[in-house]
């Protein structure tokens, strides 16, 4: 079983990261359009976040325990969403503050598509769905699987770089380095809480608002 979930993980990875690189470095453009997001966060939903799941299936024998072991529990979980918000909240304020005092500014291609397409229910179901198909796999699945491995700090930070290089496609340097830092963040979240739904809940809290700024400018 055991081989058969890393024989599943390796496979999820090379759809993620060979969507990423050829995003990166295709010239051709895909128009982005409200069916078109949502069927892309659907599919994503069915291979990051099924697919994890199933991945944790194999490596623990039985589906209770392989939701337990990814965080998928009722105990503590209005304490996790509380602290979710509120890391969310000041890492969208630090992160502000800095862009704001270094006067930094880069174009993001993709996010300004995203933007330009933009209405009521993408902005809701968007942030919804790519939280919970990334969550599940990166910090449910592959940090709470290395953690018990390498300790949490090495797994956050693996798990980060992995997290980080899988949005690629942003094309910009600071997008990277913030999905970096904030992966270090969702990976304490998930590590002090033991419960995805604070990780959860501070990713589509930052995908809404980022998104919600678009909406509104």
């Amino acid at each position: 079983m055991r081989l058969a979930a890393y024989i599943l993980l390796a496979f999820i990875l090379l759809l993620i990261y060979g969507s990423a690189v050829i995003a990166v470095f295709s010239s051709s453009t895909i128009p982005v359009t409200p069916t078109i997001l949502i069927i892309s966060m659907l599919f994503n939903l069915a291979i990051m976040g099924g697919g994890a799941i199933l991945v944790a299936y194999f490596l623990h024998g039985s589906w209770g325990k392989a939701l337990d072991a990814m965080g998928f529990k009722r105990d503590g979980m209005i304490k996790a969403i509380l602290y979710g918000i509120v890391a969310s909240l000041l890492f969208i304020f630090a992160s502000s503050a800095v862009i704001e005092i270094t006067g930094y500014k880069e174009r993001n291609p993709l996010a300004e598509e995203i933007g330009s397409s933009l209405n009521t229910y993408i902005l809701i179901f968007l942030p919804i769905l790519s939280a919970l198909s990334e969550e599940t796999l990166f910090r449910g699945l592959i940090q709470m699987h290395l953690e018990r491995k390498t300790g949490w700090i090495a797994a956050a930070i693996i798990t980060s770089l992995m997290f980080s290089l899988a949005h690629l496609e942003y094309k910009a340097v600071i997008e990277l380095i913030a999905t970096f830092t904030f992966s270090l963040v969702l990976g304490y979240l998930i590590h002090a809480t033991k419960n995805i739904a604070s990780p959860l809940t501070a990713h589509f809290l930052y995908n809404f608002i980022a998104l919600l700024s678009f909406y509104l400018s």
